[in-house]
């Protein structure tokens, strides 16, 4: 018996649009607006820019709100494009939010500070949003990477040369948060880069090392990892950096918390968050373990006193009262509000998408990794920082390819140039290999 082996299409679709409908028809995604896309690289490159002459202080853009701002935007574009594929999660978030904002307005708590709390399930929204988008050329995006981490290294470098070692003003905010976003932005172009994206991993050890920021540290470790993890190690420089990565490893995280370490560890003050969340907790029931508290339930004055050195965070009323987020950690914050549900759906959700949309697991676990650790420390999920590169990873979705990219010497994917080579020499002279087998 013969078996006739079809040629490849010399039409070669992009996986990016291999989606099938309910009917089993092919789902073209829909792409970003390119105007869209303009305001985000406008957005952080303008407050980069501005940022840098402010040497010991954060730049004055208030770049939180625009990207806030940016992602609102997306949801609102999104939904009058109405392609929306992912409703029944859309809903089942909306309800959920909806089951904790009832008992917040029946208690009559104040909808800033429920809004500040519950952040996270609207970037969850988003996520679900940008299934069937696709963000378009990576190549503006690589470009926003480099100039946000050299913007920011020069900035460190200036601010440790004019104020000495120990001054940490970020780019945009504190190290804790911006730390999470270059980070997850690496590791989001980091396959799409070329030779050069092994210098980027550098660079972005040379700012951890500069910023002091713990939670940045442990993201920088698991981005060198990660680095590792997809090198080409019949890359010469690949396996010279390699041999480098061990030892940076160690000493990169072990110069920063030795830098900020200083008495016991009671001192330290994510340290006192959670025993003070330890000290609220202490009568829970099951119940309040698994759904948390009601919204939103301000904490006891004896721990509010005990924080008053972090006013700024207190209730928006101005009457003395503090909620969760005085807590700092993302993790307490969440456990405190929603339980361990809620902890489950921030971190269970991002994870389903990211598959649902072939992001590779190397990625996945990196993105969501940098999240949980940032939520030890501060906000983790709750902020755009964290959320943006999660959303551009769900954007660019199946451009991804599970085994590491083999970089050629013009720092272009070899296996595809070898691939479209063979299919355009096959479809050029008109001819096809007719492979038999005897059964």
């Amino acid at each position: 018996m013969h078996r006739h082996v079809e040629p490849p299409s010399c039409h070669r679709s992009s996986p990016k649009n291999d989606r099938r409908g309910s009917a089993g028809d092919i789902e073209e995604d829909a792409e970003v607006p390119r105007a869209l896309r303009f305001v985000l690289y406008f957005f952080l490159t303008g407050a980069a820019l501005v940022s840098v002459p402010f040497v010991g202080s954060f730049g004055p853009v208030p770049t939180t709100d625009l990207l806030d701002l940016w992602v609102i935007l997306f949801v609102v574009s999104t939904v009058l494009k109405r392609r929306i594929r992912t409703t029944a999660t859309i809903f089942a978030l909306m309800a959920y939010l909806l089951s904790r904002a009832i008992p917040a307005l029946l208690t009559e708590s104040p909808l800033i500070d429920f809004l500040q709390a519950y952040r996270w399930v609207f970037y969850l929204i988003a996520f679900a949003l940008a299934i069937g988008q696709r963000w378009g050329p990576s190549r503006p995006l690589i470009g926003l990477t480099w100039a946000l981490v050299g913007l920011a290294t020069l900035k460190a470098a200036l601010t440790a040369l004019f104020l000495g070692p120990g001054s940490r003003p970020g780019l945009f905010l504190e190290n804790n948060f911006e730390l999470a976003l270059f980070a997850g932005l690496v590791a989001v172009v980091y396959d799409r880069i070329g030779r050069s994206r092994i210098w980027l991993v550098v660079l972005l050890g040379v700012l951890t090392m500069l910023a002091g920021s713990r939670s940045g540290a442990v993201a920088f470790v698991l981005i060198a990892l990660y680095a590792i993890v997809r090198a080409n190690r019949l890359n010469a420089l690949a396996r010279y950096v390699l041999a480098l990565a061990a030892p940076a490893l160690i000493l990169i995280p072990l110069v920063v918390f030795t830098s900020r370490f200083a008495g016991s560890l009671a001192e330290i003050d994510r340290i006192r968050f959670a025993w003070i969340f330890l000290q609220e907790s202490a009568d829970w029931t099951w119940v309040n373990w698994l759904f948390g508290t009601t919204p939103i339930t301000p904490l006891s004055s004896s721990a509010c006193s005990a924080l008053a050195y972090y006013g700024e965070l207190f209730a928006s009323t101005g009457d003395g009262r503090c909620y969760s987020v005085i807590l700092h950690a993302f993790v307490l914050r969440v456990l405190f509000d929603a339980g361990i549900l809620g902890l489950l759906l921030s971190i269970g959700v991002p994870l389903i998408l990211l598959r649902r949309v072939r992001v590779p697991g190397t990625l996945t676990a990196v993105l969501l990794l940098i999240s949980f650790t940032n939520g030890l420390s501060v906000s983790g999920l709750n902020n755009p920082y964290v959320a943006l590169p999660m959303l551009l990873a769900l954007l660019l979705g199946a451009h991804f390819s599970e085994p590491a990219a083999r970089i050629g010497s013009d720092g272009t994917n070899a296996d595809v140039n070898r691939e479209d080579s063979t299919v355009k020499e096959a479809c050029g002279s008109g001819s096809w290999v007719v492979q038999l087998r005897r059964s």
